[in-house]
């Protein structure tokens, strides 16, 4: 009997992909021509063969079980089998078990880690909403919860200064947007962002946004936690292109 699918997928699986021995990835990327180059191999434990290493002392039904089975590079199966006075069936059952028990560590340590994904049920944004007028941008703010942004280089000192004013700005709104309850208020926020925008364009500067719909995962909570992260970019006028919302850029107009 040979090894059966669903025995490999478990062996692979507990696994991790991984050598028990060198815990080397046992797949290479592929290329843009050429499909990923797979060197796992499933050694045996105890030999499948009568004059392999580590022959005999267990039952033919169990030769091809995943339990007698190690997930190897193809380097170390070469040592594995060259080796077997140092390789005994209970070093390679420990090596097995440690392994699988350092994977499955790995595994719920990654589930319990909090970090920030994509949510599914949004598209998620391609290219940054031009900014003209305070109000959209006020409401970017009021539905974020996090921020992140980039500046360009080579500034001189003044256009530094007045974009990481703006870009404190909205870190600030960012973190009393909830607090600001009355249209006075929210209408002043408006008003006070429309200014910085005013004067980063009447210095040739362009603001764009959008809020990217991510999801808190891990940690402590039930379940992942909607998470909206405002991104914002200040750019030159003269580098900025224009696109439509897939990011293919519109041809431009020929002089005449």
């Amino acid at each position: 009997m040979s090894v059966s699918e669903k025995t490999r997928k478990i062996l692979w699986v507990q696994a991790g992909g991984l050598c028990a021995i060198c815990k080397a990835q046992v797949i290479t990327p592929g290329t843009a021509s050429d499909d990923p180059s797979v060197f796992g191999e499933e050694a045996h434990i105890v030999a499948r063969s009568e004059g392999g290493p580590r022959a005999g002392g267990i039952a033919e039904e169990l030769i091809n079980h995943h339990s007698n089975l190690i997930l190897l590079c193809s380097k170390d199966h070469k040592r594995v089998d060259d080796q077997p006075n140092h390789f005994t069936v209970e070093r390679l059952r420990l090596i097995k078990t440690a392994h699988e028990a350092w994977v499955r560590s790995r595994v719920e340590a990654e589930e319990t880690r909090m970090r920030l994904v994509p949510d599914p049920l949004f598209p998620q944004p391609k290219v940054l909403q031009l900014i003209t007028r305070g109000n959209p941008l006020w409401n970017m703010v009021k539905e974020s919860v996090t921020f992140e942004y980039a500046l360009p280089d080579h500034l001189n000192d003044d256009d530094e200064d007045l974009i990481i004013e703006f870009m404190d700005l909205l870190r600030d709104y960012l973190d009393i947007a909830g607090e600001l309850v009355s249209v006075r208020e929210n209408r002043d926020a408006e008003k006070t962002l429309q200014q910085y925008i005013n004067r980063l364009a009447e210095r040739e500067f362009l603001v764009g946004a959008f809020v990217r719909h991510m999801l808190l995962t891990g940690g402590s909570a039930e379940g992942p936690t909607p998470w909206p992260m405002l991104r914002v970019e200040v750019q030159p006028a003269t580098s900025a292109e224009v696109t439509d919302e897939n990011g293919t850029p519109y041809p431009r107009q020929a002089a005449t």
